[in-house]
């Protein structure tokens, strides 16, 4: 189960800046650098982002008293055509600026954009020695060209179990993990109580009906030159919340689910250390980044159970779509 997370979060991070050559974008100055690098990441904290909040249930009948779930859930967050480019505007930069253009403006490759060079407009800049350099965008990482599509992959470890009132708690909790390459730990809390035992008439009803709130909190950090550089890292805090009313129908070994309600997240992105470029200018600590968003969020989905063990896949729909499986052991 470690291993998956530990894959994920690495993952994610490796896709975002591990193809960046930061020292060449801050010869362009800090705040410039902070401003492109918003635009070309956005879609790797989105897509976590959304990712993340997948996979809290199967079904919207509660634990028994003391019954019980574990299951690992992995995600992914299916990045849409529009945000495989970001606008480029000559007014948001003070030194960057696009290269013999008459344009003020041009849509760039995010990390998920393309890598065809013909899609990446000439940007220039002065460098602190005053000396004019000029280079083609940032390409995509190519995803979409191995697999077709562009996901943004997460996973989760989560356990649950039943209170009074028919009400189940949730828990998603990974103390602090650390090695050469990484930091990691998350903490989650979800609950889960049926609202179809308070409502007349409806609570003789064939199906299962019942709310969820739940919260996430994931800390990551990824060391980016263990060997020349090693204080350089990039940190990568992400919070969510998600609300939504559930319903859901056994039938024999199978049930079907699904939910409505609101999904949001918040993250920081900061890259840390010490940053020489080829003029010897040196910046610590040079990127701050903050991404936030909400959105409506409809799932549906599938699980069977075959004995103790519950498997189940579904789709959601918002800001980014997700599609999650889990696998797990559940007593009810």
């Amino acid at each position: 189960m470690r291993t998956i997370i530990v894959f994920a979060f690495i993952f994610c991070c490796k896709m975002s800046f591990g193809q960046i050559d930061l020292e060449y974008l801050l010869e362009g100055g800090t705040s410039d650098a902070s401003t492109f690098l918003k635009g070309y990441t956005e879609p790797a904290p989105i897509g976590f982002g959304n990712g993340i909040n997948g996979g809290w249930y199967t079904t919207a009948k509660a634990h028994k008293v003391l019954g019980f779930d574990i299951a690992v859930i992995a995600s992914a967050s299916f990045v849409p055509t529009k945000s495989e480019t970001f606008t480029f505007n000559n007014a948001d930069y003070t030194n960057i600026k696009l290269y013999n253009s008459n344009s003020t403006s041009a849509e760039l490759p995010t990390l998920f954009g393309s890598q065809k060079l013909e899609d990446r407009p000439l940007l220039e800049f002065s460098n602190s020695d005053g000396n004019t350099i000029s280079a083609s965008t940032l390409p995509g990482v190519g995803i979409k060209e191995s697999i077709d599509y562009n996901v943004v992959p997460s996973a989760m470890i989560q356990a649950g179990v039943g209170l009074f009132k028919n009400t189940d708690l949730k828990i998603r909790f990974i103390p602090k993990q650390t090695d050469d390459e990484y930091e990691f730990s998350t903490f989650g809390i979800g609950i889960m109580h049926d609202i179809k035992q308070w409502i007349p008439f409806v609570k003789r009803l064939p199906f299962d009906l019942s709310a969820l709130v739940a919260w996430n909190d994931v800390k990551t950090k990824f060391y980016l030159d263990e060997i020349d550089e090693p204080t350089q890292a990039l940190e990568f805090n992400t919070k969510t919340f998600m609300f939504q009313l559930l319903a859901s129908k056994k039938l024999s070994i199978f049930t079907l689910y699904g939910g409505v309600g609101t999904s949001s997240y918040e993250t920081d992105v900061n890259v840390l250390g010490r940053y020489v470029t080829t003029e010897d200018d040196v910046y610590i600590d040079p990127i701050q980044l903050e991404y936030n968003g909400n959105s409506m969020k409809a799932n549906l989905g599938l699980s069977v159970q075959l004995l103790f063990i519950n498997i189940a896949a579904e789709y959601a729909l918002q800001e980014y779509d997700v599609f999650s499986v889990r696998v797990g052991f559940s007593v009810r």
